[in-house]
């Protein structure tokens, strides 16, 4: 699953900038390397929250710096422990 969400939040950053060759590391960072604004940030929670069918609240959007980040919020709205039955 960790590397099917990975290969996802890449192919959104690459088709955001319009960059297929682009080469991402867990520490690209994603204002400075890859050069999203705050829009593109906005737009990528919502993409996210769509194709993984989670949630990801203001204030932890805000905390979102790398590309490590990003997973690691997927990650945790994807795990059992923060499913609300």
């Amino acid at each position: 699953m960790e590397q099917l969400v990975r290969h996802q939040v890449e192919r959104m950053l690459r088709k955001k900038r319009h960059i297929p060759s682009l080469t991402f590391t867990p520490r690209t960072r994603l204002q400075e390397d890859i050069g999203l604004d705050s829009f593109d940030l906005i737009e990528l929670a919502i993409n996210l929250e769509h194709r993984f069918h989670i949630e990801i609240p203001d204030p932890e959007l805000e905390t979102l710096r790398t590309v490590q980040d990003v997973l690691n919020c997927v990650d945790t709205h994807l795990s059992p422990a923060s499913a609300s039955y």
